[in-house]
């Protein structure tokens, strides 16, 4: 073999286990797409018949929205995702200078959200198993405090919030949850918990990515940061990504099904985190699996540096995380296991799987003969 030719690299079967960075698209988004692709295409403003297509399709996407989330089609706006929510909702509903309570364990989106408004705030910490408790949030709250802002479900380590306690413990006092990670994950019914405002992303439900969901409980009211036309409902001008809805429309109409699978995920999870257990007796879970999404799991070695893992794993054909997706070009250690009290040392040895209901046996077995090897090589480069 010359010593320019590349050694010939076996075929890999993909085992992606990362499903709270993005899901795949699912096969009923993709048909629903597909199907309005072969229409003429039009905006949805238009007033003459294709347009007029287009806005009922538009609607029907927005009500299938609403469905799922058990709310009213009216107070469903539609965005490129929950990032623009999150903005959104922070800097619609307070005016320069206001005191939010939030935590210690948000995404960035909902730190960017807070700066971008000048929203002075104070980051309430979570206990050891990375849940927030609601007196802590209450305690926190100053009578300059115009909104309490907290993450539905971790997006690194998976851990529930005890929303509904929250709310009773904050009084008057509106809530806006991003909750991005429980979509298609766990039940959500934003009124019946009594959140004000609600912050979604569609990849994560099997929509394509560019499309979203700001829930605004009827009679709250926001300034729209995007200004010209009345898109809407005068809340955020635009004209609508309509294949995005669309996608999203489709793939949220299938969210039963997806819910009804998690029984099984979380039985893959919890055979992933027994195999894992017996080939790595110090392993180490973060936060708390009696209160935590029944497709994540969040763990370390105390050995092995996520770094490296995550570099082994993928050349064998296994796709995990190493914490939050939009992160993954940082060096630094986690916030958010910084958060529980680890040290940075234990933080950058944060490990996350997050399965779907697209995984198999087959994959969380071919992660588990994959690990050895790779854990193996690491030790053997370190010492």
């Amino acid at each position: 073999m010359s010593a320019m030719t590349p050694r010939a690299r076996p075929p890999i079967q993909s085992a992606y286990l990362d499903h709270n960075a993005t899901t795949p698209l699912a096969a009923t988004a993709r048909a629903a797409i597909n199907a309005y692709l072969d229409a003429p295409g039009a905006n949805p403003s238009s007033v003459h018949t294709l347009g007029r297509s287009a806005k009922a399709a538009l609607e029907a996407a927005r009500r299938q929205v609403a469905v799922a989330l058990d709310v009213r089609p009216a107070e469903v706006v539609l965005t490129s995702g929950a990032t623009e929510a999150l903005h959104l909702a922070v800097g619609g509903m307070l005016g320069a200078g206001a005191h939010v309570v939030t935590t210690a364990i948000e995404h960035p989106a909902m730190y960017g959200a807070l700066d971008a408004a000048g929203a002075s705030s104070v980051r309430v910490a979570p206990s050891a198993d990375g849940r927030v408790l609601p007196d802590d949030i209450a305690r926190a709250v100053l009578p300059t405090t115009r909104l309490v802002a907290v993450i539905g479900a971790q997006n690194e380590i998976g851990t529930l919030q005890p929303l509904s306690e929250i709310v009773r413990a904050v009084g008057e006092i509106p809530v806006l949850c991003d909750a991005t990670q429980m979509w298609g994950k766990v039940a959500l019914r934003p009124r019946e918990l009594g959140l004000d405002a609600v912050a979604l992303s569609g990849h994560k439900v099997g929509a394509p990515a560019g499309i979203g969901v700001l829930w605004l409980a009827s009679g709250r009211c926001i300034t729209p940061l995007q200004r010209g036309g009345a898109h809407e409902r005068g809340r955020r001008a635009g004209t609508e990504n309509l294949l995005g809805a669309i996608g999203l429309g489709a793939s949220v109409a299938e969210l039963g099904a997806r819910l009804g699978s998690m029984a099984r995920v979380r039985a893959l999870r919890d055979r992933l985190l027994e195999g894992l257990r017996a080939l790595e007796p110090s392993l180490v879970v973060h936060g708390d699996l009696d209160h935590t999404l029944p497709n994540t799991l969040a763990f370390r070695v105390q050995d092995l540096p996520a770094d490296a893992v995550l570099a082994g794993l993928d050349l064998a054909g296994i796709c995990i995380s190493a914490g939050s997706a939009c992160a993954s070009g940082a060096v630094e250690a986690s916030p958010v296991l910084r958060a529980l009290g680890l040290s940075d040392s234990e933080a950058r040895r944060g490990l996350r799987v997050s399965l779907g209901p697209e995984n198999t046996d087959a994959e969380v077995d071919a992660a588990l003969r994959a690990w050895p090897d790779v854990a193996r090589r690491i030790r053997e480069a370190e010492t």
